[in-house]
């Protein structure tokens, strides 16, 4: 896995979302990132008739995004996917593909309870089907009662992203390809402190004999404390490994807020992926919950 991440898709849909990810753009070079391609899909209807569809008003705004980006020193540009009832999520990946990206990034965001409730249709398929590692910034949105204006802003600002990293393992293949992108990060300098954080969840079957909950605990503490021990002597030291036992996404939040986590770094698809793939497995309940960004390392294809 290419890590630090040099080349990264900004999945952009002409909105204050947008921009606030545009302005912070900056923080991306923090993961290694040298080079920004901005993907705004813009979906045709089909209304039965061939008619003039023009996205010139996108051009013009992606072209000031464009020059934000390299202001902020970065390589950049832009790319418009356009046609009949384009798939957002399936054309952003494909072009990252194509493009030769290493990292998606996208924005969540919440304007109604059921939005919040399925993370957006956008960030939500890309969870799922994306190969690549997902970036997701979390933007909030806020309603002056007086005047009815909305206000958005990152729920928490990516720029302390790797002050405090929180790895969340179920000690799964998926998992560890994870851990391999913070010990790439932390062992060139770019780490502030590590925690790693395994939740012993309600369903484990040794949970109803407390023998072999003993025996279960100690051996997950045995694989916190070996993978603790792999990380480079800057960040060892004061490493803090935690286990805990509820639901797992609940758990790994708390354990965020609680302990000043500034991102957190999950596999996508861990164990029971297959189970919970219509009801929503950890990451995307973490992705959902998170008030810092998420990192999201996907299962190996």
């Amino acid at each position: 896995m290419g890590v630090p991440f040099r080349h990264a898709i900004l999945a952009v849909d002409i909105s204050e979302a947008s921009e606030l990810m545009v302005a912070s753009a900056s923080d991306l070079a923090k993961l290694g990132v040298e080079k920004i391609t901005l993907v705004h899909v813009a979906p045709v209807p089909y209304a039965g008739e061939r008619r003039e569809f023009s996205t010139d008003a996108e051009r013009g705004i992606l072209k000031v995004y464009k020059k934000e980006i390299e202001e902020q020193g970065f390589e950049a540009e832009f790319i418009i996917r356009s046609g009949v009832h384009f798939y957002p999520p399936t054309e952003l990946i494909m072009t990252a593909e194509k493009e030769g990206a290493d990292l998606i990034v996208i924005a969540n965001r919440g304007h109604s309870k059921v939005q919040e409730l399925l993370l957006g249709s956008t960030a939500t398929e890309l969870l799922l089907r994306s190969p690549l590692p997902v970036y997701l910034l979390n933007v909030g949105m806020d309603l002056d009662e007086e005047t009815d204006e909305r206000t958005f802003s990152l729920r928490k600002a990516s720029e302390k992203m790797l002050d405090h990293v929180l790895h969340a393992t179920d000690f799964s293949a998926t998992s560890n390809r994870a851990f391999e992108v913070v010990k790439s990060l932390e062992s060139e300098g770019k780490v502030g402190k590590v925690s790693l954080v395994h939740v012993q969840g309600h369903h484990a079957l040794a949970l109803s004999d407390p023998i072999s909950l003993e025996r279960l605990t100690k051996l997950n503490e045995e694989m916190l404390n070996e993978k603790r021990d792999e990380l480079s002597d800057h960040t060892r030291e004061e490493a803090q490994t935690y286990l805990t036992f509820g639901t797992a996404a609940k758990e790994i939040v708390s354990i965020a807020e609680e302990k000043g986590a500034t991102m957190i770094v999950l596999g996508s698809q861990g164990k029971g992926f297959i189970e919970k793939f219509f009801i929503g497995g950890v990451s995307h309940q973490v992705a959902r919950l998170s008030q810092v960004p998420v990192l999201l390392i996907p299962a190996e294809r």
